[in-house]
């Protein structure tokens, strides 16, 4: 089997982290980069050694599509069990105790039904996969996990052709800044309300027509109501959607994949059934109609456009503001087992914004001085210019407290905040500004 340089670099790490010593690793690929054929060999050749695996997933697509990719590698499978956590979790004592645990998706695995099995093989290695090791609640993955090897970045893999380049738009349909927060996220059910409206589905339809014309595209939805309803308005308006999440039937959602992926289906609208691991290369398109303060489902969902095609450019169309929370789907981020991702920055040293947006086309870009895709020349906003001033002012105090501390005596102090700069420097009492200011007859 052969490697790309990064796939072949990681498998390395993993195994002189074994070596090491450590015994549950979390590897961290964006999604797209093949981690679960580069964990399907480490799967084969723990089996040549006699060793019983488990490559346990936590969706049903995710099981199929995993049995696939080891069938299409040509790996058998005397040893090697691919089932879903669930099932294993629920029937452990109908299994054979696992050598080598292999998890897809870890970021969920601080969840009851995984934590089963981890409880109950201790000593078993294991190996967590995931593109984005973080939870929304912010709890780090350490109380589980005991090392993290992080491999190339998506802005590499896209960089190197690994990835499709993509466009990145954000066309506000409706006001959600007033949205309430449910178990940490955005409540959904409001946002159904607000974005069920006719007007919205018609802004949707014009702007997916404008950016994305006819190309297949994976909408996701607030919920069940709101997904089937944007279906109907897809369907309605001449383009061929369907509408599907986990109380389909599985023999229907098997077809409807599969119809997508014959491109008999042109938008599959859901809510949040094929956000992780849904391997659609011609999916170039990526409709976000939830606002979400994960994170990882951010990415998750947008890295569904981008597996690569020839001349391909993906499209994301972001009509819930997503990137403001959470940046751009590549940025760099710092992942960590121990502490909470870093908030996106909104604004950099300078006061402008990260992410801009353009006001003719709503292309969505890093901090340049024109629109990439239209050209268009960029105006400072209100709280940029909100910024500038205030980043202006904290250096005009810097400069005051600087000059304030070569003062060699309180008698260089000519005005109150003066004499309070001097004071804070010097640790005085917060009464010694005002006995000095009146004994000097300083009133401002």
């Amino acid at each position: 089997m052969k490697f790309r340089n990064y796939q072949s670099d990681l498998l390395r790490k993993v195994h002189k982290t074994f070596v090491a010593d450590y015994k549950r690793i979390v590897a961290v690929l964006p999604c797209g980069a093949g981690k679960t054929v580069i964990f399907a060999f480490m799967a084969a050749s723990s089996q040549k050694k006699n060793k019983t695996v488990w490559f346990l997933v936590h969706r049903k697509e995710l099981l199929d599509q995993t049995i696939d990719t080891f069938d299409r590698l040509g790996i058998e499978r005397k040893t090697i069990h691919i089932g879903m956590v669930k099932t294993y979790s629920n029937n452990l004592h109908k299994y054979p105790k696992p050598d080598f645990i292999v998890f897809d998706e870890c970021h969920f695995s601080m969840a009851t039904t995984w934590q089963k099995i981890i409880n109950a093989y201790p000593d078993v290695p294991i190996v967590g996969l995931t593109a984005t090791p973080c939870r929304l609640d912010g709890k780090p993955l350490n109380a589980t996990y005991d090392n993290l090897i992080v491999g190339i970045s998506m802005k590499q893999l896209i960089r190197e052709g690994f990835l499709a380049d993509y466009k990145y738009y954000a066309p506000t349909v409706a006001d959600l800044k007033g949205l309430k927060k449910s178990k940490g996220d955005y409540d959904t059910k409001q946002q159904e309300i607000v974005l069920s409206q006719r007007a919205i589905f018609g802004d949707v339809i014009k702007h997916y027509k404008e950016l994305a014309d006819g190309k297949q595209a994976i909408c996701y939805c607030s919920t069940i109501k709101h997904s089937e309803a944007m279906a109907a308005e897809f369907q309605a308006a001449g383009i061929k959607a369907v509408h599907f999440d986990g109380n389909t039937p599985k023999k229907e959602r098997a077809e409807i994949i599969k119809r997508y992926r014959n491109k008999e289906i042109t938008i599959l609208c859901n809510v949040n059934l094929i956000a992780e691991g849904f391997d659609v290369p011609d999916c170039h398109c990526c409709i976000m109609l939830r606002k979400t303060a994960s994170t990882a489902l951010f990415i998750q969902q947008s890295g569904r456009a981008l597996r690569p095609q020839e001349n391909k450019t993906a499209i994301v169309i972001d009509h819930v503001g997503n990137y403001i929370e959470h940046g751009m789907p590549d940025d760099d981020r710092e992942w960590s087992l121990t502490g909470k991702l870093k908030a996106n920055n909104r604004f950099n040293e300078k006061g402008e914004l990260v992410v801009r947006q353009c006001l003719q086309c709503f292309g969505t870009f890093k901090t340049a001085p024109m629109c990439p895709y239209c050209g268009w020349v960029y105006e400072p906003t209100t709280e940029e210019i909100k910024q500038y001033k205030e980043i202006e002012l904290q250096e005009i105090r810097q400069a005051d407290i600087k000059r304030v501390e070569g003062y060699k005596s309180p008698d260089e102090c000519t005005t109150r905040q003066e004499l309070a700069d001097y004071a804070k420097i010097h640790g005085y009492k917060p009464g010694w500004m005002w006995h000095q200011a009146q004994a000097r007859g300083i009133y401002r």
